[in-house]
């Protein structure tokens, strides 16, 4: 019976380990499927420079005087100069339309700029998962975004030395400021034309090192559907930050979406691309690493509905923008939600690193059976898959059997050239294992137990029966 009871626990803790493995080969099933999306904005802005208002800047000449008479702006000459002209920026920094007005002179500038965010690939014939505030922007919101990218080009020398000759004095950099900011709230009212093209653009997975630029790697997408946001630039107002997009490929990678939400408390894993890293770091990678998803972990914090009605995930996973749109999986390797945002720290108005929002994939199921979207998954995954398995147990000529499958299918597949180069290299090394394995049989190691199982439950019971029937009776006869 001893020895019964050892063979069980030996083989459920080899069945644990091998769970085990299945847990952390979450990210290499699905990090294939998660997709760098490029919003390009390229346009002409049009609008009347501004001039200064004197009756607005005479107004404030009372309110001045009061300032200078009661001693607050200091006592020298120079201090009380330095002090007006931060008073007179501050005012109009806070009303730029008072105190800057159109001219008759027009300037046009053009514009090229861009946003990025990520996706999720759920159907092989190219629909792509992501958030409708990466795709979808309101003119205004457009505006801002331009007039942010390229005040400089919108501020001339002009428009500063003429302040400063009104003043009599030269700007300091905190100054300087100041006077962008009225600049640039009087450019947002008062542009006169406004054409742009905004075009969508997926980046498939890992760029190939020495076959050109990355661009190549980006395919354009439509726009199919997008969720019920009324205002992306106001969260608070924001419905299902949901959206499908759509490029022109088939036997794409996929990742399926869980039909159940997660449980307070339960890991999840996050891949996308964070501005921070892909972008913002410039020079400290190189170019093809922009298309290398960045992954991060974290619990599920709490389960919500919005005021809009919207179920959302409230969770602690590592998030910052260019993470908006993509993944997060459950421990079985299933999208449970889509980023959307951060919350603010109110105090300092800079979002939190703990506090991140999901839309829950119960939004995400309904969303794509009003789109008529089926998420499934396509014989690339499936041998992939299977390749993976078959690599981390080191059975690499298997692994290579089903690479090269899935490189028959789909020969873009980002990560399959390194897999089969990889086995290669470790089957030359003679590090490749056969025999039986315990991962990919499954079913047949459960059979294994509960055939032994039962056995060993038949026995104690025929035990028992023979016990009672002969012995007992021999007892009782004595």
């Amino acid at each position: 019976m001893r020895k019964f009871i050892n063979l069980i626990v030996f083989v459920l803790f080899i069945l644990c380990i091998s769970f085990s493995l299945d847990q952390q080969k979450i990210v290499e099933y699905n990090k294939p499927s998660v997709v760098l999306i490029y919003v390009d904005i390229s346009g002409e802005v049009a609008f009347s420079q501004p001039t200064f208002n004197q009756q607005a800047f005479q107004a404030l000449q009372q309110e001045m005087l009061e300032k200078v008479y009661s001693g607050a702006w200091g006592t020298t000459e120079e201090e009380v100069k330095r002090n007006a002209i931060t008073y007179i920026l501050k005012k109009m920094a806070e009303n730029p339309n008072k105190f800057l007005i159109p001219s008759r002179r027009q300037k046009r500038v053009q514009v090229n700029t861009g946003a990025v965010g990520s996706g999720v690939i759920i159907n092989p014939n190219g629909y792509i998962l992501t958030a409708t505030h990466v795709v979808a922007f309101e003119e205004d919101e457009l505006k801002q975004i331009v007039v942010n990218k390229f005040l400089s080009q919108f501020i001339t020398d002009d428009f500063y030395s003429s302040f400063e000759q009104e003043a009599g004095v030269s700007l300091t950099p905190e100054e300087e400021k100041l006077l962008a900011r009225a600049f640039m709230g009087y450019v947002m009212t008062n542009i006169t034309d406004f054409n742009y093209q905004k075009r969508v653009y997926v980046g498939l997975g890992v760029a190939e090192k020495g076959t050109s630029n990355v661009s190549a790697f980006f395919k354009p997408a439509n726009v199919i559907k997008i969720g019920s946001a009324e205002k992306v630039s106001d969260i608070v107002d924001m419905g299902r930050d949901i959206a499908i997009i759509k490029i022109d490929q088939n036997n794409l990678p996929t990742s399926l979406i869980s039909e159940h939400e997660p449980t307070e408390g339960s890991e999840i894993t996050v891949i996308g691309y964070p501005a921070q890293v892909h972008f913002f770091a410039g020079s400290l990678f190189d170019n093809f690493s922009i298309l290398k998803p960045t992954v991060t972990k974290g619990i599920v914090s709490a389960l919500r509905t919005s005021n809009k009605g919207v179920r959302v995930i409230q969770t602690d996973a590592t998030i910052s923008g260019g993470n908006s749109g993509g993944p997060a999986y459950n421990s079985e390797g299933k999208i449970i939600g889509t980023v959307s945002w951060g919350i603010n720290n109110p105090e300092i108005g800079v979002a939190t690193q703990n506090y991140n929002i999901l839309v829950s994939c119960a939004e995400i199921q309904n969303f794509i059976k009003e789109a008529n979207i089926q998420n499934i998954q396509s014989d690339v995954d499936k041998n992939y898959s299977k390749g993976i398995d078959e690599y981390f147990e080191q059975r690499y000529r298997n692994a290579m059997r089903y690479f090269k499958k899935v490189q028959e299918l789909y020969p873009d597949h980002p990560y399959v050239k390194e897999y089969i180069i990889n086995c290669q290299t470790n089957i030359d090394q003679g590090k490749d294992r056969s025999g039986f394995s315990f991962q990919g049989n499954t079913a047949i190691i459960l059979l294994i137990v509960a055939v032994i199982f039962c056995g060993g439950l038949f026995l104690i019971v025929a035990a028992i029966v023979v016990y009672f029937l002969f012995f007992r009776k021999k007892q009782t006869v004595n």
